[in-house]
Formats: C-alpha cells, structure tokens, sequence
C-alpha cells in the first residue's frame, strides 16, 4: 500500500492551515493596537499549543473556538478584526509624475471622530473644496486636520505620500497618526482603489 501524503489543500490539511492563518490574521490585528501587550502570553500560547499538538485535532479544533471567540469579541466591539491582514505605509513625498506609477490624489480630512476623504483626478486644491463642502453638510465640528496625499495599494498594503502642497512638518504629523491610529485609518480607506 502506498504512504498517504497530504497537501496542503486537502481536506485534513485545511482546518489546520485555516487555523493558523487566524491566528497570524489575529496576531496582526492585535499589533496593531495600543494595548497589544495584553494579548501577547495568549498569542504565544496558542502559538506553542498549535506547534505542539498539530497532529491532534481537538487541540486544533479548541485553539480555533478560542481565536474565533476573541475575534467575535473585537467584532462587538466594532473592530474588524480582518483588517489584520493589510497595513498603511508613509512613503515620503511625491509630485505629478506619481500618476504614471499607479498614484492617485487623496485629501483626508481627520477629525475628533472620523476620518472622511475625498479622492480622485482633480488636484487636491478641488478635492479639498469638495471635501470641505462634505463636513460642513454633516455639520462636523472640532478639531480637523488637512492632508493632501497621493496614494496606491500594492497588495494589501497602502503606501501614502505627502503631495507638493503638504507642508513637510504636516506629513511628519500624519505619518505620527498613521503610527497611532493605524486600525482607524484602514477601517476608513480600504475601500480606496
């Protein structure tokens, strides 16, 4: 009889491949969060238990309810714990000629509570008016921060550069939020193409 060999797209192979990815699609997702050190001794638990035991599927089988009960924890919190799997990049300055590289012309508009944004082939001067007409019709009030950008995805990674227009000290702040608010950012513009 010949050896059984599994691949990894097998039906065995699966919940344990699937597993995994949760748990690297989790891991990310917690990184990124200010209070990413509460979670670590869980992460490492998981981790070694996945490690230890991958030939035993109740192992499996309870490691995979224990990450899909911490997501549908974060889900109720209104966090989408999917956006683990991309990342936001500050990518220096960039000018017109970006448009030949696959750039496209952002204004964001970060606030105390949202973040909104217009985009698109006007210059930024024009996205930023159409974007400032947007907050005043849903009457946004406080802080607001300006940020005229170009932008492109590569894979599932948003690179974001400071336009002609965008004061150097500005970007530094931007990419100083990006940093902090990384997770509210992706939830905002992931729709961005």
């Amino acid at each position: 009889m010949a050896p059984l060999f599994l691949s990894k797209d097998s039906l065995l192979a699966r919940p344990f491949r699937s597993t995994w990815d949760l748990l690297s699609e989790t891991t990310s997702f917690i990184n990124m969060r200010e209070d990413a050190e509460e979670y670590q001794d869980t992460l490492r638990n998981w981790r070694r238990r996945l490690q230890e035991s991958s030939r035993d599927p109740e192992i499996q089988r309870q490691v995979r309810e224990e990450i899909v009960t911490l997501r549908k924890a974060f889900r109720k919190d209104g966090y989408d714990v999917s956006l683990g799997s991309f990342d936001i990049q500050c990518e220096g300055f960039r000018n017109e000629t970006s448009m030949n590289e696959g750039y496209r012309r952002i204004v964001l508009l970060i606030a105390d509570r949202v973040i909104l944004y217009e985009e698109g082939e006007g210059n930024h001067l024009n996205l930023w008016e159409a974007l400032e007409q947007k907050s005043r019709k849903i009457s946004l009030s406080g802080n607001r921060e300006y940020h005229h950008l170009w932008y492109r995805w590569k894979g599932r990674v948003l690179y974001l550069a400071g336009a002609d227009s965008e004061p150097k000290e500005s970007y530094a702040r931007f990419c100083q939020i990006v940093q902090s608010k990384k997770l509210l950012l992706l939830a905002s513009l992931r729709k961005l193409r």
